[in-house]
């Protein structure tokens, strides 16, 4: 199955025509593909998970836990987990029959992105291992800034959370903010903490057919 929903997401992206609003648009634009593809029995979307039901769960400032996507087939469950992190680009865009511009956001913000793919990860092995799931779940980040795809400089506090181009990370591997340069902030270690990744990864880059955009599925 979960081939399968790879199989189906790399499909998407492909034959996606235009480019993307915002985060909420992938999901909910690849909800409805995987639904309508009647090979699922259930496509959830922001499904929610109470707290009490992870007792380990490392983000104790979360207030709610919810998954963007989750794919159900019998009783094997998937959770998807998605990202858009964009820099300044216009598209042209067509509204009520009218010619204008689209003016994707510059979010920045590099060491929190990254941060974010690898916390996306890092739930997904906890879902995983707390409900006993067949297969592992999977996380896609998107974005058109190419800052991603290097390896950031050695000064910077969020080298361990990197997220370059052929990054590997191996299994038990402790991913927390370097302070080597500079002593984390309280409020930083707490709302962004440290944890440990269970499996391997290997960061894969592919093109999307967005005009700078780029993406993983891991």
């Amino acid at each position: 199955m979960r081939q399968t929903l790879i199989y189906h997401i790399n499909t998407f992206l492909a034959n996606h025509v235009g480019f993307f609003h915002s985060e909420e648009e992938v999901q909910i634009l690849l909800a409805k593909y995987l639904l309508n593809k009647g090979e699922y029995d259930d496509i959830f979307v922001e499904y929610y998970v109470s707290r009490q039901l992870i007792p380990n769960y490392p983000w104790n400032n979360d207030k709610k836990i919810s998954v963007d996507i989750v794919v159900r087939v019998d009783n094997d469950y998937i959770p998807l987990e998605i990202k858009y992190k964009t820099k300044r680009q216009i598209f042209p865009h067509h509204v009520f029959g009218s010619q204008t511009n689209v003016e994707l956001a510059e979010q920045r913000a590099q060491n929190e992105g990254c941060y974010s793919f690898w916390k996306d990860i890092k739930r997904i092995e906890i879902f995983q291992e707390t409900f006993n799931l067949d297969n592992s779940g999977l996380v896609l980040f998107i974005t058109n800034d190419l800052s991603y795809l290097r390896q950031p400089r050695a000064d910077v506090q969020y080298g361990p959370f990197s997220i370059h181009k052929g990054r590997q990370v191996v299994q038990g591997s402790f991913l927390n903010w370097d302070p080597t340069r500079k002593a984390i902030k309280a409020d930083r270690a707490a709302k962004f903490p440290g944890f440990t990744i269970s499996n391997d990864y290997v960061i894969n880059w592919q093109d999307l057919n967005i005009e700078n955009h780029k993406y993983i599925l891991i």
